[in-house]
């Protein structure tokens, strides 16, 4: 059989309404157009006849594959702080943020985004001589926060426009969650331990999570969702259960973290979960819940279209929300600005494809 071996590289793909076809996982990038299923690994192209037979026996022959776990990545979570906040380079650490800060301002210029990345990764290395030793923790958790947030934008605005490869992007994702886990040791050194201990005692441990681990949980949890996607769906089924739970604690503990991140999460989560058509109700409430906390941040506007709206087949509504989104100006909060421009052109690439999604 041609896919022996092979089915953990396979992008999983689950029917789920009259109007599209969907990767069940947690971003909106994996909605696959209704006309046609492109396979990029093997060139296939599956016509919509066939879907729901060919996704049958993928979802059956993976579920049949539990032991293989996914593909493996070495984590960076560890328990030895003398490693995380180590200096193993000379510089000025205070003139390095200082590049890295007026860099990530230009954010919008790839150019820009990677000098912040490489500078916040040198100043990372900096000696902090004035600095005790806690307070040089505190310090390089939040560069590695900061960190996880460039990638996952790096990711999500920059490659996914540019339309780079998929091993690009997971690649830079995979970059995200190393920092993610470097900032989770660093802010709760106790939660690190449990998980180092038993790889599955995550679900257990960050029920119990420290609140200022919350940023980096949350990036940790984006760019895992996206680079498990991405790695297929062995890897997507042995990690969703982690990203969900991280998620249901970001929302009892910080429900307006990133502007209603968490809330915009579960919009996009509830329209995969259950299987066979999601949970509609639970997603619109979920996304209605992310607008009203930050009605600005226009990304939440444009996963509400591309998820919401398509499952439930609102054509109107699909329009609606990417037209406001076109129409708002990306300074509408200069703090995201960067972000918004590029929600806006997501928006106008959807609205250009409307057809595809609706007929």
């Amino acid at each position: 059989m041609f896919l022996q071996g092979r089915i953990p590289r396979i992008t999983a793909l689950l029917y789920t309404s009259p109007h599209s076809v969907y990767v069940p996982g947690f971003t909106s990038d994996f909605l696959i157009r209704p006309s046609t299923l492109v396979n990029r690994e093997f060139g296939m192209v599956i016509r919509k006849r066939f879907v729901v037979r060919a996704l049958s026996a993928l979802l059956l022959g993976a579920m049949a594959l539990p032991a293989c776990g996914g593909a493996q990545r070495d984590s960076a979570l560890t328990t030895d702080q003398g490693k995380l906040t180590a200096a193993t380079q000379e510089g000025d650490f205070a003139t390095t943020m200082q590049a890295a800060d007026a860099a990530w301002a230009k954010r919008a210029e790839k150019a820009s985004l990677m000098s912040a990345i490489g500078e916040w990764e040198k100043a990372a290395q900096l000696p902090t001589p004035d600095l005790a030793p806690e307070a040089r923790a505190a310090v390089i958790a939040d560069i590695n926060e900061r960190l996880t947030r460039a990638y996952y934008f790096l990711g999500d605005s920059h490659l996914r426009v540019e339309g780079a490869s998929d091993e690009e992007i997971m690649a830079v994702f995979e970059k995200g969650v190393t920092a993610a886990e470097r900032a989770i040791a660093l802010r709760d050194p106790e939660f690190a331990a449990k998980v180092a201990a038993d790889k599955n005692a995550w679900q257990g441990a960050v029920k119990s999570a420290s609140p200022t681990a919350a940023p980096a949980l949350y990036w940790y949890a984006t760019n895992l969702g996206k680079w498990a996607l991405l790695e297929g769906i062995a890897t997507i089924l042995s990690r969703k259960d982690d990203i969900k739970v991280t998620m249901d604690w970001i929302v009892a503990n910080d429900p307006g973290f990133f502007y209603g991140a968490p809330h915009r999460y579960f919009g996009t989560y509830h329209t995969k979960v259950p299987l066979g058509g999601g949970n509609p109700e639970a997603s619109k409430a979920s996304f209605e819940n992310a607008i009203q906390i930050a009605p600005n941040y226009l990304a939440t506007k444009v996963l509400m279209a591309e998820n919401y709206a398509v499952l439930v087949g609102e054509r109107e509504l699909f329009e609606s929300l990417l037209n406001e989104v076109v129409n708002t100006p990306s300074n509408v909060d200069p703090e995201i600005e960067p972000e918004n421009a590029f929600e806006k052109m997501k928006a106008k690439k959807l609205l250009e494809e409307a057809d595809e999604y609706f007929y």
